[in-house]
């Protein structure tokens, strides 16, 4: 078991550690979610694949499991509202998607249309990692949509688990 300290610890190298900051849509016809996400990388080239961590215990995990499909969509620099928007827990009833501008792609999630980029992915996989659930996504469809930076944890953005 890890103690507080080294969690602590931990977080502390994650902050000074430059992250893109996404939101992943997950789900399809109408039943989504979406969450703000900083732990994604690529896994492959060819064929293409990308990897997002998510909290084992967050509510989009059930989607996830069930609808086998997310997209990633990179913000802007200049979108730290819209990633702390995505970040929050949702009210009961409340649809954070409404917040964005969205069309949806290939795989039936909810692509940005003013993000910096997206990755549309049908899951191929699944592991639990401690607090994590990894899913690696086959990228279906990618599109750069603007020029320039991507948001990154070392802007400002608040960075740490989520604690019940």
């Amino acid at each position: 078991m890890t103690t507080r300290a080294e969690t602590m610890a931990f977080e502390e190298v994650l902050k000074r550690f430059p992250l893109p900051v996404s939101v992943v849509t997950v789900g399809r016809g109408g039943a989504e979610n979406a969450l703000t996400v900083s732990w994604a990388c690529p896994a492959s080239f060819d064929p293409p694949h990308i990897l997002i961590a998510v909290d084992r215990l967050h509510y989009s995990v059930d989607f996830l499991k069930s609808t086998k499909n997310f997209a990633l969509n990179l913000l802007k620099a200049d979108q730290r509202k819209m990633a702390g928007h995505f970040a929050r827990q949702s009210f009961v009833g409340e649809d954070k998607l409404e917040a964005a501008s969205t069309h949806e792609g290939a795989t039936g999630a909810a692509l940005f249309d003013d993000a910096l980029a997206w990755l549309d992915c049908e899951i191929v996989r699944t592991l639990e990692v401690g607090d994590h659930l990894l899913c690696i996504g086959r990228v279906v469809e990618a599109r750069v949509l603007a020029e320039g930076p991507a948001l990154l944890t070392t802007d400002g953005v608040q960075y740490g688990k989520s604690r019940p």
